[in-house]
């Protein structure tokens, strides 16, 4: 306890004995880390924000729909247009014409620049920092943007893959009911066979009702329906039941081709905004005072160590002399 008492009053003195070195030397750091703060070495950016939760869009796998939002937004091909609609290379200064990496380094200045998160409340934060408000605005903006046209696009190519299913499908149904219409129209034709079991309880009863009448008048006919029935009534009617199941598959797969038609076909958004993208009136980088303070600080502390092992370095000496 009395070394640590000893130690910290070895500090104090020191302090005051290098007080206008420590001063003098948090003054250059103040005036140092002012100057090069300053927007003369360090242009000012602003930020430019917006919240947006997802809307209208189909599910690909188990990722809920703002992961698969934020798969879609940070996708290679957004990023490019992006670059691409606002020219960031002439914004960011790279020399296009002499410089064999200027995507890659325009692609770095783009992702140090633009941040794209998923946030604890399953919305998605899209936060861009440029020189120019304006332009930190309208990036974000048209990252919205093309968000909207890739999800489009995309549900559009799975919507169209499920229209062309459905429409080869009811081509092949189609041609199945017509054949199975075809050959009922035959049978129809050439044996009478309207409805199987309606003309079947008919053609019995009047059958019976003339033989019991004790009259052979009608009963040609009765037995010519009868035969027909018992040869292609079997026929008929399982053309008939299948002829209806066709139909019914047929109307399911007309339902999935308009639903697919319109999908790839509509103009939906698949995104709601909660906070817009808006341009700042201040800038959010450099934080000029945390710069200050940060250098300040550092120095201090980096000149009382240099100052502490330089007198401790003197008093070993002066104790060896001695």
């Amino acid at each position: 306890m009395n070394n640590t008492f000893f130690n910290s009053l070895e500090l104090i003195e020191l302090i005051k004995r290098r007080r206008k070195h420590l001063l003098l030397v948090a003054g250059i750091a103040f005036l140092a880390s002012a100057i090069f703060s300053s927007s003369y070495f360090m242009k000012p950016k602003y930020k430019s924000f917006a919240l947006i939760y997802p809307s209208n869009l189909i599910a690909y796998s188990n990722e809920s729909p703002t992961e698969q939002m934020l798969q879609i937004a940070q996708s290679s091909d957004i990023r490019n247009k992006v670059i691409q609609s606002f020219d960031l290379f002439r914004h960011y200064g790279i020399d296009t014409a002499n410089n064999p990496h200027f995507m890659t380094d325009a692609i770095a200045q783009f992702e140090e620049n633009v941040t794209i998160k998923k946030t604890e409340y399953e919305s998605m934060e899209i936060t861009a920092f440029d020189t120019d408000p304006k332009v930190a605005s309208e990036i974000v903006d048209s990252i919205i943007h093309f968000f909207n046209l890739k999800a489009r696009k995309l549900q559009a190519e799975k919507s169209l893959e499920v229209m062309i299913i459905c429409r080869n499908q009811m081509e092949r149904k189609k041609q199945e009911m017509d054949s199975m219409e075809f050959h009922l129209r035959n049978l129809r034709m050439e044996y009478g066979i309207l409805d199987y079991k309606t003309q079947s309880e008919r053609a019995f009863e009047g059958y019976f009702r003339i033989l019991a009448s004790g009259s052979s008048r009608g009963i040609n006919e009765a037995e010519k329906m009868m035969l027909a029935l018992r040869e292609k009534g079997g026929e008929f009617n399982e053309l008939t039941e299948h002829l209806w199941r066709v139909r019914g598959n047929y109307n399911d797969l007309k339902i999935s081709f308009d639903n697919a038609y319109r999908d790839v076909y509509k103009q939906l958004t698949y995104t709601n905004v909660v906070t817009e993208p808006q341009p700042s009136d201040k800038k959010a980088w450099p934080i000029r005072w945390l710069i200050v303070l940060i250098t300040v600080s550092s120095s201090l502390l980096l000149a009382f160590i240099c100052f502490l092992i330089i007198d401790s370095q003197k008093n070993t000496a002066s104790a060896d002399i001695d």
